[in-house]
């Protein structure tokens, strides 16, 4: 796992122009470092090196928490990652940091090893709930990451409501597919109003300029994230 490092993107209350927390990303080592698609696909597909990737980003992580002990972190899993039993022996390893963390369930459909490749949809969907379950009964928080994208489907989000503490939504994503700023305000305005109605923080990342962001502020969107407050960092900056 020498080929990983970790970096760290702020979440900012605009309001109080104040960071409440960082997502921790992979990338590699290259020159211009980014997250390593082909690798971690092959290695969510293979349990052992899954486990062996969960040993080292666990004795990575525990640094960066004895190191920032006031801080919290969201740290990213792919769906499948929850349906292995390695997944769940490192959230018990961990749950000492548990007020520290935040399971952030990304947007993939679940790929699975061969073992799992009967599976059907009910059953994984039961089991889903179940690993939900057993992460919030170990005392984190759970994100669901891009809403409206990929599987985290409005579907997909009201199955896991009853666990969930925070909603993702990706203004990059939107833009990529030119979608037209009127139709994404009505986005954003909906699922502002789902958090409302769930309880859950809604936070929207790919903030890159100003204007972007004070236009979120005056539709009560304060939790941002984006290139604007600074660009994934292997520091863990103070301040945007």
């Amino acid at each position: 796992m020498d080929e990983f490092q970790f970096y760290f993107q702020p979440k900012v209350d605009v309001r109080y122009n104040r960071v409440v927390g960082y997502e921790v990303l992979l990338r590699n080592k290259e020159q211009n470092p980014y997250y390593p698609v082909g690798k971690m696909a092959n290695i969510l597909k293979n349990q052992e090196e899954h486990s062996c990737f969960l040993k080292w980003f666990q004795e990575e992580m525990t640094q960066v928490l004895h190191s920032a002990p006031t801080e919290k972190f969201s740290i990213n899993f792919a769906p499948n990652q929850l349906l292995y039993p390695e997944t769940h022996v490192f959230l018990a390893n961990m749950q000492q940091f548990a007020e520290q963390l935040i399971i952030e369930v990304t947007e993939e459909a679940p790929l699975f090893v061969d073992s799992m490749n009967d599976l059907d949809a009910l059953t994984v969907d039961q089991q889903l709930q179940s690993a939900f379950l057993s992460i919030k009964e170990k005392g984190y928080y759970i994100a669901l990451d891009d809403v409206g994208s990929g599987k985290n489907s409005l579907d997909e989000v009201l199955k896991y409501t009853s666990y969930l503490d925070q909603i993702k939504f990706s203004i990059v994503k939107c833009d990529k597919k030119d979608l037209n700023e009127e139709t994404l305000n009505l986005f954003l305005t909906a699922w502002k109003h789902f958090s409302e109605d769930y309880h859950l923080d809604f936070i929207v990342e790919g903030i890159e300029d100003q204007e972007t962001s004070d236009r979120l502020k005056e539709q009560g969107i304060f939790i941002q994230q984006g290139y604007y407050f600074g660009k994934p960092s292997k520091k863990i900056k103070k301040c945007c």
